[in-house]
């Protein structure tokens, strides 16, 4: 099996992606080579290249981006390029990324997992959806605690919670990556919120929080998406049957100080 094999599954399961559009398309390496191992991961950071390449892949799936997309002009960001594509043409690795496919994935995807993860009850997620609603209870202080005691596995920060940690809540509408949207998520009928912090801030969603009376939950943006980059390996590996397929850690979430 190729690369390009593994791009083609996707495209065949995506049809919500508008692919003469999309994100989801190689950052390096020849999509013809053959595929002797896949590593999953939620960023192509150097750690996450070397570890794909300690783990016997060739194949690394990034679910955001590999070359810094947001500092066009830099030198230093020019200097990180071509040192990371050195670093990965020595190592014949081909890299592709897959985010508007799996941001959606029913099942397995990246909201799904994420509720799955942290383990309360959920509602069903229409595909077309990007939130997620869970069913909890106790106060947002307890809720903001368990989802702390859920993430602290992968060394993230500490979760944040703005407004009233002693409200009572019992639908909380759940979100990943750079589109939680807190008056959006309230719309579901939630009565709490758990964003990430490149999804809002505390000028927009935290100042909405203390005046609303409505309490906002905050997680790193990669802390609230690699159970989905977990879960991709799982599928990857059941899809193509002797296939290694496994998750490495990319460096992200922060550490906490």
């Amino acid at each position: 099996m190729n690369a390009r094999e593994v791009l083609e599954h996707f495209r065949s399961v995506g049809k919500w992606v508008n692919w003469d559009s999309t994100r989801d398309h190689f950052h390096h390496g020849d999509p013809n080579a053959e595929v002797r191992g896949i590593a999953t991961t939620w960023i192509a950071s150097f750690q996450a290249i070397e570890a794909a390449h300690a783990a016997g892949a060739n194949l690394l799936i990034t679910h955001e981006p590999t070359f810094y997309p947001n500092y066009p002009g830099f030198r230093s960001a020019y200097d990180l390029r071509l040192k990371k594509r050195d670093l990965l043409t020595k190592l014949s690795m081909v890299v592709m990324r897959c985010h508007d496919t799996w941001d959606r994935m029913p099942g397995v995807g990246i909201p799904d997992a994420w509720a799955d993860f942290l383990g309360f009850e959920a509602e069903p997620r229409p595909t077309d959806r990007y939130y997620k609603v869970c069913l909890v209870e106790g106060t947002a202080g307890e809720v903001a605690r368990a989802v702390q005691e859920r993430t602290s596995q992968f060394g993230a920060d500490p979760v944040r919670l703005f407004g009233d940690g002693d409200a009572k809540v019992t639908r909380m509408a759940v979100g990943t990556g750079a589109i939680t949207r807190v008056p959006q998520m309230f719309q579901l009928g939630a009565d709490c919120v758990l964003c990430t912090d490149d999804g809002m801030n505390s000028w927009t969603g935290g100042l909405w929080a203390v005046d609303s009376g409505v309490p906002v939950i905050c997680v790193n943006h990669a802390t609230a998406e690699i159970p989905g980059m977990m879960k991709m390996a799982e599928y990857l590996a059941a899809t193509f049957p002797g296939m290694n397929a496994q998750y490495v850690a990319c460096g992200l979430p922060p550490s906490s100080v």
